[in-house]
């Protein structure tokens, strides 16, 4: 049974009223100003590089960049010399509405309300789990793997979350089918959602349900055999959690983190599910913690001898050892 997080809830409440406060005082503020008045991007940037700093705001030109995009509905790549674009002042009442909540250490995601993932914007929403980008290098993986198969491939989540994984491959490899499997509520309606917006819902079928021992998949799915399952579960040990950012802590769910107390909680039950369910020479593939890959081989050695074998672990860009590629005996 996970033990259960919730959020500081007296920080969050401090952050919004901060944030909103700031808000009115500046909207305040420009409605003494004239509708027509527009205020260069650079002037409107004064003073806020400090203030994230203060924060322990990290790449704070990123972020600065990613705001001034957001507001001004433009995508960040075409904006070069963004310095020198202009804001109306509802738009620079809105971006200053931004900064403050960025200070306050909400996730740029949840603040923009989309984040691109592969070649996808999808739609975040707090309290759904953010992909990092070793994710990306994850998926990229994946559909190397089968990019050159020909026929048909049935693929399951455990996890999906926002659907970032299973709508990234699915919009690379035509042949792939996926359901999906996810314990919250929310994020498998925003995965629907995404799917639907992405145009990959004829393709992409997901549960709202809960692993657990002997209740791996729900009742419909209950004799279905795959291909291929993909996960990034919940790999963070307990104890590490006084360790996470404030972003993580105060807005994200951590029951979406929490692997128990050696990171390999959820994992197991992986384990578990894709020896029912994984057909003889279908592949297991999950992103997991640095120290992970070795400890799940000698798991894999001895505990699913003449069930799972072990085939490789991958690095990511830091040059962590990160994903595993397991094979159904």
């Amino acid at each position: 049974m996970l033990k259960s997080f919730t959020f500081d809830t007296f920080k969050l409440r401090s952050a919004t009223k901060q944030i909103f406060g700031t808000h009115q005082h500046y909207c305040a503020l420009n409605d003494n100003q004239s509708h027509g008045q527009s205020v260069e991007v650079r002037k409107a940037l004064e003073g806020w590089d400090e203030k994230l700093k203060e924060a322990g705001v990290g790449d704070i030109e990123f972020n600065l960049k990613c705001l001034v995009a957001h507001v001004l509905k433009r995508k960040f790549s075409t904006l070069k010399s963004y310095k020198t674009e202009k804001f109306t002042a509802q738009q620079h009442s809105e971006f200053s509405r931004l900064c403050e909540a960025r200070c306050a250490r909400m996730p740029l995601q949840h603040i923009l309300g989309e984040w691109d993932f592969m070649d996808l914007t999808l739609k975040t929403a707090p309290t759904v789990f953010i992909p990092r980008p070793e994710t990306e290098e994850f998926v990229s993986k994946v559909i190397e793997e089968y990019r050159s198969v020909k026929q048909p491939i049935d693929m399951l989540e455990v996890g999906c979350g926002s659907g970032a994984i299973s709508l990234a491959i699915l919009n690379a490899l035509p042949q792939v089918t996926s359901t999906a499997i996810e314990r919250s509520k929310v994020a498998t309606t925003l995965a629907w959602e995404n799917a639907k917006f992405l145009k990959l819902s004829d393709r992409f079928t997901p549960y709202n349900h809960t692993t657990s021992k002997n209740n791996y998949l729900p009742k419909e799915l209950a004799n279905r055999k795959f291909d291929l399952i993909v996960s990034n579960p919940p790999y963070v040990r307990t104890e590490e959690f006084p360790l996470l950012q404030p972003e993580v802590t105060l807005y994200e769910n951590l029951n979406a983190l929490d692997g128990g107390s050696d990171g390999l909680q959820i994992a197991r039950l992986v384990f578990d599910l894709a020896c029912l369910h994984l057909r003889p020479g279908g592949k297991l593939w999950l992103e997991l913690g640095s120290e992970h890959p070795p400890l799940v081989k000698t798991i894999m050695n001895l505990q699913y001898e003449g069930r799972l074998r072990f085939i490789s672990g991958y690095i990511d860009q830091y040059k962590r050892d990160r994903f595993v590629e397991i094979e159904k005996v």
